[in-house]
């Protein structure tokens, strides 16, 4: 499938390496990637989830919308900068570091005809509980995953968010699912149930990053608290306007 698509839009049309499309994020997984996981090719570690409610770029209509659902990408570098949204496979040079045993995605996709990848968009998607599989993780992955989603859901985040300002009960209530979701993740590494560097596939990006498309920054406290700071930019009335 990657073969023929790839055939179709790049015709004549050559990659001049400049980078561009890697450095506004990595691909996507589908079906035909699972290949690249039984291989090895690509661990936990180098793989992000994008939970249902998060803010993406929506190629079709070009704007930053909500995700229906979930989203398993390949990750920026270990560390990066939240803003950093560069495929950790992107080297220097402007090159591929797996060239040739990249996803579906990267295979299809030409900046100047987009047709193919838009083409793959919500298609046959990998998700989290289907690439646990692939990996050959601990099955209580899943419930590790279903537990967390239950008490760090977006849905509840996105109905607090408007009325933080005004009502303390809302805003101790947002406080509560960001410092959860921080607790979580430490109780998972401190039980040695993944690493560090898998947690972002696992949980998803940690809410003390993603809270910005509330228009609100959340920075840990020297007591060990959490402070909510509003920001100039929310994202996600961009997107109710839009």
């Amino acid at each position: 499938m990657a073969d023929l698509v790839n055939a179709q839009t790049h015709k004549k049309a050559e990659c001049t390496c400049c980078g561009t499309c890697c450095r506004k994020g990595g691909p996507a997984l589908h079906s035909p990637d699972a290949g690249l996981i039984e291989a090895c090719i690509l661990r936990a570690q180098d793989l992000c989830t994008f939970r249902a409610g998060e803010l993406v770029r929506d190629e079709h209509l070009n704007r930053i919308v909500p995700l229906p659902g979930e989203l398993v990408k390949i990750a920026a570098p270990f560390g990066a900068r939240p803003d950093n949204w560069t495929c950790r496979f992107l080297t220097e040079k402007n090159l591929c570091f797996i060239h040739g045993k990249q996803p579906i995605e990267c295979r299809a996709f030409y900046c100047e005809a987009p047709d193919a990848l838009l083409a793959l968009s919500g298609k046959d998607s990998l998700d989290r509980k289907a690439l646990r599989v692939l990996l050959k993780a601990p099955a209580w992955w899943d419930e590790l995953m279903d537990a967390h989603a239950e008490r760090c859901g977006y849905d509840a985040l996105t109905e607090l968010a408007p009325r933080i300002a005004d009502d303390a009960d809302a805003r101790r209530s947002f406080l509560e699912i960001v410092e959860y979701d921080r607790a979580f993740r430490e109780l998972v590494v401190e039980k040695k149930a993944a690493l560090p560097e898998e947690l972002d596939f696992l949980l998803g990006r940690p809410l003390l990053r993603t809270v910005i498309m509330y228009g609100l920054d959340a920075r840990p406290q020297p007591d060990g608290g959490i402070a909510l700071v509003q920001t100039s930019r929310n994202v996600r009335e961009e997107v109710k306007e839009s």
